[in-house]
């Protein structure tokens, strides 16, 4: 313990440089190179860097909901427990796990499908113009996807889209990146909560640099 054990602060520092160091250093864009640092940082898996997939504009629609205090709605509690509460209150953004809605196993077992898309199926009317996080369940991604193909929900200003496993996982990614939604994912069958949490933890890191920037530009 002596011999590893550091302050907190030195260890988020040594991460972080750690990470950084290993990242090819012009690959990206800035802001894209922050997400996918937090994402590797958070994961411990720099292989995953080369499969983070940006729609173009996606972190610009992200930051301006954030900027309008956005609710980030999420498919687990998991991916909500993750996401950074002090950086989400400073931009006046709530948060909301979608299994947290009452009767959904009810609804599930009517309809034969996962609580995960009953989940998104019920929350239909809240989802557009907000930020919807998938962290866990292809079902809920896939269930988006198909009211937003049918015209039964508005289109999140960013979809975060990152279920983890082996079933109908790389199936919904390939499907949500082949529609112009704005979205951020991970190919193939990674992600998971981790990496969905630090994606929203960088898009709000990201919201509050500019805003502090524009604060300090507007007091000089």
């Amino acid at each position: 313990m002596q011999k590893y054990a550091l302050l907190p602060d030195e260890i988020y520092r040594r991460s972080f440089a750690t990470v950084d160091a290993l990242l090819p250093a012009d690959k990206w864009p800035p802001e894209e190179r922050e997400v996918i640092t937090r994402i590797v940082h958070a994961t411990g898996d720099v292989q995953l860097a080369e499969h983070v997939l940006f729609k173009p504009e996606a972190i610009n629609q992200g930051l301006t909901a954030i900027a309008r205090h956005t609710t980030i709605f999420t498919d687990v509690s998991m991916v909500a427990a993750g996401i950074n509460k002090s950086l989400a209150h400073f931009h006046h953004c709530s948060i909301e796990s979608l299994l947290n809605q009452p009767g959904l196993e009810q609804i599930a077992s009517s309809q034969q499908i996962t609580r995960s898309a009953a989940a998104v199926i019920e929350a239909l009317a809240r989802l557009g113009g907000n930020i919807v996080v998938v962290g866990n369940a292809p079902t809920a991604l896939l269930a988006l996807l198909d009211a937003l193909d049918e015209g039964r929900c508005q289109v999140p200003a960013l979809i975060i889209g990152m279920p983890v496993g082996f079933i109908a996982t790389r199936e919904s990614k390939e499907a949500l990146w082949k529609r112009s939604y704005p979205a951020i994912t991970i190919e193939g069958t990674r992600g998971g909560s981790p990496a969905a949490a630090a994606t929203i933890n960088a898009l709000l890191a990201l919201a509050r640099k500019k805003s502090e920037g524009h604060t300090l530009a507007s007091s000089l």
